[in-house]
């Protein structure tokens, strides 16, 4: 029996007490995980501007263009959607990119046994507008290509294609003494990077974005006459007149660019 309290008194009494602690932890680290998956992937749908990579020769700066995010921006889109108390009916919405840190408070499981927060803070990303050239030898081969159209034309495609971010997540110590938590002196840090082609989800016709159209415009040498004289493309003139020798020039569709279309009825 004194074996048995002694046993229970030092491992198996602080060890029952500790569990639900250390349970908390283990979910917060794993949410400092999804925080980073959520805000490398942001980066891969909202990103241009300065942040983009430079093409051209002799003066030439062509970077890609679109709705890009802050930092600041996703950090606060990560503290609403990933560590905040949100309920069956809340929603997900624009405005939560200038929303406080928390909705509705963190996590309620993240609470000692006294209801003190175990969660601090947590750091603005770091990285996470990523400038870095995917690995490989091919792109090392396409640099140069890539360039060569920018300056010929308004040919615009990001090079660089790792996107990666990192979030560090304060969380409070344990003050073994009372199994409650003290204040903050360690963290939570995770790295995620991701390989992808960053895009403009603005429409494939926007012509103030690098939308679909404005990158392959600089590829389709017939594109130039896409402009219109009262309505009507001067392709469309050009071709008329042609086709009074040679018809079967009227069949052609010269410089158009289509996009990928998805049916009307697959967008309800």
């Amino acid at each position: 029996m004194i074996e048995l309290l002694i046993v229970a008194g030092l491992v198996l009494i602080p060890l029952f007490l500790a569990i639900p602690i250390l349970g908390k932890y283990l979910d917060m680290r794993a949410a400092a995980v999804q925080t980073a998956r959520y805000a490398a992937w942001e980066r891969t749908v909202w990103y241009g501007g300065a942040a983009a990579s430079s093409l051209g020769w002799f003066g030439v700066n062509r970077q890609w263009q679109a709705n890009a995010k802050t930092d600041d921006q996703i950090r606060r889109e990560v503290g609403v959607r990933e560590l905040s108390e949100t309920g069956p009916t809340d929603a997900f919405t624009s405005n939560d990119r200038s929303a406080g840190d928390f909705s509705g408070g963190s996590k309620a499981l993240w609470q000692d046994r006294n209801g003190q927060q175990m969660l601090a803070d947590y750091d603005d990303l770091q990285d996470s507008v990523a400038n870095k050239r995917a690995p490989g030898t091919l792109n090392l081969i396409l640099d140069p290509i890539a360039n060569f159209a920018s300056t010929l034309g308004p040919f615009t495609l990001e090079m660089n294609g790792e996107y990666g971010a990192t979030v560090t997540m304060k969380v409070r110590d344990i003050d073994y003494d009372n199994f409650l938590t003290t204040s903050s002196t360690s963290s939570f840090s995770e790295t995620n990077v991701l390989l992808a082609n960053g895009w403009s989800a603005n429409g494939p016709d926007d012509s103030s974005k690098t939308s679909v159209k404005q990158q392959t415009k600089g590829l389709v040498p017939f594109s130039i006459f896409t402009a219109t004289i009262a309505g009507v493309p001067v392709m469309d003139y050009i071709q008329t007149a042609v086709s009074v020798f040679l018809p079967e020039v009227s069949k052609l569709e010269l410089g158009k660019i289509e996009p990928d279309n998805v049916p009307a009825d697959r967008l309800k």
